[in-house]
């Protein structure tokens, strides 16, 4: 993901590259407290080594809360927010027993939850904001209307490190763009199927490694009355292969899943 890199090093050298008057508007536009709300619309994919892949269509909606503090923390941003969405993927991989099966119209649901804590700063070209903090992401997968299917939960809790800048463009047009590397502390997959013969609780497999990229770029007009913003991005994140279950019959492989999509961004 070479948005990430190519951010920072505009934020730092942006003084040599430009001597151009500091535009006043620049900083409010990461700085000012607001609320925003992005529509979106995105294509999901994901796959395990060997024939094993789910694909689909999810919409849905991202919130969230971005807050300044003045005083003893002036510079700095705390951002929460949340983001569900949901669709149909269709299944192309295999039985246990390696026949290949295929399976449509499963109901699949993703959310996000994260907290953010981070500097702002500003260039005479860009006004940038790092931020880090905690997140959480879970995707539950409802393959039950195949005799085949299952339910199955994946639960992720990571630590997000990333960068926003803006620039201006000129009038009323801006030019955000921000990328972000995610470390994952734990995850936990719970597949609603009995554990053995001898124990009919639900299969757990703990995953560890694993890391995330995402990237967007925005083009946002604002003026006194209008903020608006469209925004493409895009999501990826592969996982290592898990522990065992508890019986040793069970194990998640390892994964990778890429989500592309597209943000209405409405600030206010």
């Amino acid at each position: 993901m070479s948005v990430f890199p190519v951010l920072i090093v505009c934020a730092l050298v942006g003084p040599a590259a430009n001597d151009a008057p500091t535009d006043k508007q620049l900083g409010k536009l990461l700085s000012a407290s607001h609320w925003a709300i992005a529509p979106e619309i995105s294509w999901f994919h994901y796959e395990e080594p060997g024939p094993i892949k789910d694909e689909g269509v999810f919409y849905g909606a991202t919130v969230s809360y971005t807050r300044s503090f003045p005083g003893s923390y002036e510079g700095r941003l705390l951002r929460l927010e949340g983001g569900f969405s949901a669709g149909h993927v269709d299944y192309d991989g295999a039985l246990m027993d390696g026949t290949p099966y295929t399976m449509e119209g499963s109901h699949d649901y993703l959310a996000n939850a994260r907290f953010l804590w981070g500097p702002l700063w500003q260039t005479p070209t860009w006004a940038s904001y790092l931020h880090y903090g905690l997140g959480y992401r879970y995707l539950q997968d409802d393959s039950t209307q195949d005799p085949a299917g299952y339910l199955r939960h994946s639960n992720y809790l990571y630590l997000p490190l990333g960068l926003r800048a803006s620039h201006a463009l000129g009038g009323p047009w801006y030019l955000e763009a921000a990328g972000e590397i995610d470390m994952l502390l734990i995850g936990l997959q719970i597949s609603e199927i009995p554990e053995s013969t001898a124990d009919s609780s639900n299969v757990e497999n703990w995953q560890w490694p694993g890391f995330g990229a995402r990237a967007s770029v925005e083009a946002r007009y604002k003026t006194k009355s209008i903020d608006l913003a469209l925004a493409p991005f895009l999501q990826y994140w592969w996982i290592a292969d898990s522990r065992l279950s508890s019986s040793s019959l069970w194990y998640e492989p390892r994964n990778w899943s890429l989500q592309v999509g597209l943000n209405l961004v409405w600030r206010f």
